[in-house]
């Protein structure tokens, strides 16, 4: 009997392996070979070890069955650390610079595809792969590149394709050839307000850029308020989510104001909570307690889980011999709501430690 159930764990636990994703253990010169022999390409999922996303992935995504009947029927798959030896000489031949990144290779070590940041679900990940063996591949539009094709149609298109790949700085360039082909007129309208809206292919200080703020009225007619609105709300919580992070420490209540002025002019819709970050800057640069709650109220139930994990939790330890009794209350009720509201999970336990090692003590 003692055998037959050893026999049992063995054959589920056999199960369970092949169920997930199964990453090999070799060199990637090894897994080069390997794909070679067995007519397959290579899936590199390059990670860091301080990487949320990719242990996400790692610990959520790879294990689960239909991505791992999905993948090991498909690829040679190896893991390799970027930062540390044979990661290293891969991260610099392939210029990886986000994390997690999938690199798919042809057997000569050829990118046919790359996927860059973590997948919600098994589904994603997998449409994600799916996506390098169709006519959307890169390497199909590459070819297509190469062999003249420019049509603004595809252009765009191929845009995307680099994006989604990881390749930003050829989709930059190819972005500007578009760009310099313009009339001004045509700039401001949606077939290329990805290019704008994309903080990779129009960096702060770029022509792009500039070229938005100075036709912010052409491109709400062309574009639409909200969308026009949400893109110049993002570049005005740059600076000031970089101050309440502590980055610009020399900060006076006079430069905060002329930013506040600044804001005013444009006359933002759906975007207040910009407003309250500056209440809340005001607030700690002047120890005032009732600004900085009020901030707190306006800003945080409407900005998503990032934000609040990086912005919510300074001030209230700022503060945290200054709040009255009353201030408190009204924290841990609005910390209770943004419990319900947060996603992720580390989030709501952040939340919770907080509003008791802090707040109701």
């Amino acid at each position: 009997m003692k055998g037959f159930v050893l026999l049992l764990g063995c054959i589920f636990g056999f199960m369970y392996v092949s169920a997930q994703t199964i990453f090999r253990d070799l060199t990637f010169e090894e897994a080069l070979n390997q794909a070679g022999v067995e007519g397959k390409c290579v899936l590199v999922d390059c990670y860091t070890s301080w990487c949320g996303p990719c242990k996400m992935m790692a610990e959520k995504i790879l294990p689960l069955q239909e991505v791992g009947e999905y993948i090991n029927g498909k690829f040679i798959c190896v893991k390799f650390d970027m930062e540390k030896s044979e990661g290293l000489n891969i991260q610099q031949r392939y210029k990886v610079s986000s994390y997690p990144t999938f690199l798919i290779l042809t057997s000569d070590g050829g990118v046919k595809a790359r996927i860059v940041g973590a997948a919600l679900d098994g589904k994603e990940f997998i449409k994600k792969i799916d996506a390098s063996f169709t006519d959307n591949s890169v390497v199909n539009f590459e070819g297509e590149y190469l062999a003249g094709n420019r049509k603004m149609d595809f252009l765009l298109k191929y845009i995307k394709v680099l994006m989604d790949s990881g390749n930003a700085g050829k989709a930059r360039d190819i972005a500007l050839d578009v760009m310099t082909s313009l009339e001004d007129w045509q700039k401001c309208m949606e077939p290329y307000w990805f290019i704008y809206e994309d903080y990779q292919l129009s960096p702060v200080g770029s022509g792009n850029l500039t070229y938005f703020l100075k036709h912010v009225e052409q491109f709400r007619q062309g574009v639409g308020v909200e969308k026009v609105d949400k893109k110049l709300g993002s570049l005005f919580a740059l600076p000031l989510e970089s101050i309440l992070r502590g980055a610009n420490k020399n900060i006076t209540l006079k430069e905060v104001d002329k930013l506040k002025s600044t804001l005013d002019t444009y006359n933002l819709t759906g975007q207040d909570y910009l407003y309250g970050y500056v209440d809340l800057i005001k607030g700690i640069m002047t120890g005032d307690t009732g600004m900085a709650l009020k901030a707190y109220k306006r800003a945080f139930p409407f900005v998503p889980d990032e934000k609040i994990a990086s912005l919510y939790f300074m001030p209230i330890m700022y503060f945290k011999e200054k709040w009255t009794g009353e201030q408190k209350k009204e924290l841990i009720v609005l910390t209770d709501q943004l419990i319900q509201q947060v996603k992720m999970w580390e989030l709501k336990a952040s939340l919770s430690e907080m509003k008791a090692d802090v707040l109701m003590k």
